[in-house]
Parts: C-alpha cells; sequence; structure tokens
C-alpha cells in the first residue's frame, strides 16, 4: 500500500480572501519564526511586509494560519 505524506500547510487570511499554501511554496519549514511567515506572505500576497504587521500566526497541530487579529468589544 502507498503511504500518504501530508505536506505543512499555511492558511491565509487577507483582505476578504482565504488561501491554502503548502508551506514549500512559501520557502518556508515548520519552524519558521513569525516574522519569517509574514515576509513569505507579504511576497506572494505582492504586498509591503508592514501591511502583516497586525496580523497574528497560530499554529496548529495541521497547519500555521496567518490572519487579521481578533477585536473585541
Amino acid at each position: 500500500m502507498a503511504e500518504r505524506t501530508l505536506e505543512a500547510l499555511l492558511h491565509v487570511r487577507y483582505a476578504g480572501r482565504s488561501e491554502e499554501l503548502p508551506l514549500s511554496k512559501l520557502g518556508l519549514s515548520w519552524q519558521a519564526s513569525d516574522a519569517e511567515i509574514k515576509q513569505a506572505v507579504a511576497r506572494h500576497l505582492d504586498v509591503a511586509c508592514n501591511q502583516l504587521a497586525s496580523y497574528v500566526v497560530v499554529r496548529t497541530s495541521q497547519a500555521i494560519i496567518v490572519r487579521p487579529e481578533a477585536l473585541y468589544g
């Protein structure tokens, strides 16, 4: 039976869009820092890195998520 390898994913929410990308497409590994992740996402989206300054990076067992900071109240 063939073994299936799951590739690590990055899920990004930006400007009303959601996109899932393999970390390898961004040149990242699971150990990348938040700053490295934001820089790679900014390059992919073709935006200035400072546009992601308030975004948070969340690591789950299944993916890395880059999303706007949640504001309550």
